[in-house]
């Protein structure tokens, strides 16, 4: 079967996931795997077995690494979370004193992998954690992930300079989850029932989910899902980190509603 793409982009750690299986189950469709990544153990695939003439893809590609084909034909949606959360998040999950990016990570690397971040994290402590996101979000930093190597405001512009993308931001989804799921169905031309938008959301709810993992024995995917909280920042950063995301991306955080 010839499927269409929905893909769902966004800067890492801003709910991609999340968005990815609730979109795929709206639309009854399979969640294939990461963008272009065939041997990726992408941890949003399920529903394989749907049959539907749309497959959901995961991504963190910047526009400009969309091949023409996607971005002539796909159904792209992006996911925007404000930036200073995106640094809580992404600090207790990219804690590495190094990494990069391959497609095929033997074993013995990833152990060794988790080895060194461990060790990093007893010597240096989540302060330093917090000071490379930061860094990573504002000005990009390779050293934290191959896809934090540019900063959110490079990522996020050119999605939301585009008319022909949909833009779900993750605060909405928390707080009115049946308009964003509407506005979703919306843009992909699919009509459902009120109780069938409340089953789509419950099966895609974060304590659903985590229980589905706890069940099947993947812990490794529990501690990968979180929180999903917003607001963190409120009184996790320092008034010097405060006025610096404000100082760098006072417009942007404004347009956004989140200043």
């Amino acid at each position: 079967m010839n499927r269409k793409k929905i893909i769902i982009a966004g800067y890492p750690k801003s709910g991609n996931t999340w968005l990815t299986r609730l979109t795929a189950e709206l639309a009854n469709c399979p969640v294939a795997g990461f963008l272009y990544e065939k041997d990726n153990p992408e941890i949003a695939i399920e529903g394989l077995n749907r049959i539907s003439h749309f497959e959901c893809y995961k991504s963190h590609h910047q526009y400009k690494e969309l091949e023409n084909e996607e971005k002539e034909t796909a159904k792209i949606i992006y996911i925007i979370r404000d930036p200073r959360d995106i640094v809580f998040s992404g600090q207790k999950f990219f804690y590495n004193v190094w990494i990069f990016h391959t497609k095929t990570t033997k074993n013995l690397l990833a152990i060794t992998k988790i080895l060194i971040n461990k060790f990093y994290r007893w010597i240096y402590g989540n302060k330093a954690m917090k000071s490379r996101m930061i860094q990573a979000v504002l000005f990009g930093n390779k050293k934290v992930h191959y896809w934090c190597r540019i900063p959110w405001k490079a990522h996020l512009t050119p999605y939301l300079n585009n008319p022909d993308v949909l833009k779900i931001k993750y605060e909405s989804l928390l707080s009115n989850q049946v308009n964003e799921c509407q506005r979703i169905l919306d843009f992909l031309g699919i009509k459902l029932s009120p109780s069938e938008i409340d089953r789509a959301i419950q099966q895609q709810s974060f304590t659903n989910v985590k229980a589905k993992f706890k069940n099947s024995g993947e812990t490794d995917k529990v501690k990968f899902l979180r929180k999903g909280q917003s607001k963190q920042w409120e009184n996790q950063l320092s008034k010097k980190e405060k006025m610096l995301f404000e100082k760098e991306l006072g417009k942007e955080l404004r347009d956004l509603d989140y200043l």
